[in-house]
């Protein structure tokens, strides 16, 4: 409702009222704004990717405000996910990508205990392979997804925008996750069939 709903029917009113396009976008754009801030009252909180939200939000307001183009307002929400993706690609190579660090916080908890427990994974290959298509599949989905966006802002009307934006945002984001679990779950199979077989072998060869 904030993120879109909100947006295009402040944009709807204040068009038809004769503000301009950059005005209108402007203030549609402050809502999203508002949902991040509560966020952070109610849990009194730093929500890292809520504050680089607001800190893109703000950034988008300001260039667009200054320059006159309406195209930074609509792009500005493409720069978080767009961003992330280069991240998680980039990060394949580092010792450790991304997402074997959201995956540990997902795993554990906050718990200490289960938070190493998942780091003396790493010593597996297949759990090595997993988390890297992982980064892959995240970083490749946010980059296109990014993308996509950027490329209709400049194509469609800025009113069919408005709603299109956040269905492909969310629509993108659950496609991902759904991906992910459903990934994870195979792979743990596959490398609890791995492990057991292994512990058979050695079984054997003692015996």
């Amino acid at each position: 409702m904030v993120n879109g709903v909100v947006p295009f029917v402040v944009y709807q009113v204040l068009t038809g009222a004769g503000a301009s396009t950059v005005l209108a976008l402007s203030v549609s754009g402050v809502f999203p704004a508002f949902g991040v801030i509560w966020g952070l009252v109610r849990t009194r909180r730093a929500d890292v990717i809520g504050m680089v939200s607001l800190a893109f939000i703000v950034v988008g307001l300001a260039t667009s405000v200054l320059t006159g183009d309406a195209r930074f307002i609509l792009i500005k929400e493409s720069m978080l996910t767009g961003v992330f993706g280069l991240v998680c690609l980039i990060s394949l190579l580092a010792p450790k990508p991304v997402m074997f660090y959201f995956g540990r916080q997902f795993a554990s908890g906050g718990d200490p205990a289960r938070a190493a427990a998942f780091d003396d994974l790493w010593q597996y290959p297949q759990f090595r392979a997993v988390q890297r298509n992982l980064t892959v599949g995240w970083g490749i989905g946010y980059v296109a997804e990014a993308s996509t966006r950027v490329a209709l802002a400049l194509l469609i009307p800025i009113s069919i925008f408005l709603v299109v934006s956040p269905v492909l945002a969310f629509g993108a984001t659950l496609g991902l996750i759904a991906w992910t679990m459903a990934y994870a779950r195979r792979a743990s199979r596959r490398g609890a069939a791995h492990l057991a077989a292994e512990a058979a072998a050695r079984n054997q060869a003692d015996a």
